[in-house]
């Protein structure tokens, strides 16, 4: 059964989200050069004045047990144990044989993981395994559950006090530097000690396919190629934790800083 103490409900009414386009040249004016793309700050543009449906959004990622009960009950094969790898990040993105949401980093940092399974979030998950995890749980509990859409996903993160990117200060600040899984995983278990919503810790997958909001606003990655990640994870600039920021990846790509959360409705 649902615990509804485990999301926040979100009311119907009309929001707006992304940020006007006269914004985007004052920001990426102060974008550090070689950080972040200028087509990622335009890619959030315009700002769109929406009506919004009622729906809850849990309050945390899912977790490494509940990602875990799904496999279990399906025997389910997740994306990089069907093709064998998955990608790490060691200064630089590379692949690395036998990582999957099991074992993350390929290294001993996956025994704490494993230690702390119904805490930590589940990682190095596709989109495609996000998806197919809401799928069950849509089945098991006999209620319409899913990925938030990128509409919904902005509004509970304004609600949760994330940044907006005209608000942020450290556009030229670059993120400090994690330099390994272990001083990763060492972050994460202190962030999560304050995080209410585990914002910011992983990127997180959305519905959405990354298409521009208006015709008037074109970015060449725009199309039913990738999906969206929204809110940054410990390793990323500032910026990208700010609400508005769009972050794309191929639904078939997984990393140890890739995760979700999922949306139910019942209205």
């Amino acid at each position: 059964m649902l615990d509804l103490s485990d999301y926040i409900y979100i009311n119907s009414g009309n929001c707006i989200i992304g940020i006007d386009e006269k914004d985007t040249v004052n920001i990426i004016s102060r974008l550090a050069p070689g950080k972040i793309k200028k087509e990622h700050i335009e890619a959030s543009s315009p700002s769109l004045k929406l009506a919004l449906l009622p729906f809850y959004i849990s309050k945390k990622l899912v977790t490494v047990s509940e990602f875990s009960e799904f496999v279990q009950a399906t025997s389910y094969v997740s994306e990089s144990e069907k093709d064998g790898w998955g990608w790490i990040w060691e200064g630089s993105w590379r692949k690395r044989d036998g990582v999957s949401w099991r074992t993350p980093f390929g290294n001993d940092t996956d025994i704490i993981y494993s230690e702390n399974a119904n805490a930590f979030p589940v990682m190095q998950v596709s989109w495609n395994d996000a998806d197919a995890y809401t799928v069950w749980k849509s089945a098991i509990e006999g209620k319409q559950i899913r990925l938030p859409s990128e509409v919904e996903w902005e509004i509970f993160a304004e609600k949760a006090g994330v940044k907006s990117i005209v608000q942020s200060q450290s556009v030229k600040v670059p993120n400090s530097v994690i330099k390994d899984s272990d001083e990763f995983i060492s972050l994460l278990q202190t962030k999560m000690k304050y995080s209410m919503y585990n914002i910011g810790l992983l990127w997180e997958w959305t519905l959405d396919w990354y298409n521009g909001y208006t015709p008037e606003v074109s970015v060449k990655d725009f199309g039913n190629i990738y999906k969206v990640l929204r809110g940054g994870s410990l390793l990323s600039e500032e910026i990208q934790k700010t609400r508005e920021f769009r972050f794309r990846r191929c639904p078939t790509a997984r990393s140890p800083y890739y995760g979700f959360r999922i949306v139910l409705i019942t209205d």
